[in-house]
């Protein structure tokens, strides 16, 4: 079964009023499966505002959803994004050929901007 090491991001922009947004990172290609292994969040907004991260995954033609958990937070200096929320985490899940892996961003409040960058990486299996 031949396999590749393959990496990729998205970066999903959130502006004052919108409490939701999601966005396809990647559309696995035909005839390969990936095998996702690691994944990495930086969001940037505010620290009154806490964020839910989750990535949707299709496997056996089943989606399903995984919710991210930053481990951290700090304070940085920059006005429009104040504080930095932060993590990387083992994430063992298989997307089907052909399915979209998305990710979503959501927060309660929706005063300000928030942007949030998001990498992944595993490997693109032959099926």
């Amino acid at each position: 079964m031949a396999q590749r090491p393959f990496q990729t991001g998205a970066v999903v922009n959130l502006v004052a009023g919108e409490s939701s947004k999601e966005t396809v990172v990647v559309t696995v290609p035909k005839k390969k499966r990936f095998h996702t292994h690691y994944l990495g969040i930086n969001g940037f907004g505010h620290s009154n505002q806490p964020l839910f991260y989750a990535v949707h995954v299709t496997t056996r033609s089943r989606v399903g959803i995984y919710p991210i958990a930053p481990t951290g937070v700090s304070e940085i200096d920059e006005p429009e994004f104040p504080t930095r929320f932060f993590g990387s985490q083992e994430a063992i899940l298989y997307a089907d050929p052909g399915s979209d892996l998305i990710f979503t961003v959501s927060r309660k409040e929706t005063t300000g901007n928030v942007r949030v960058f998001m990498e992944i990486c595993g490997l693109l299996v032959d099926v």
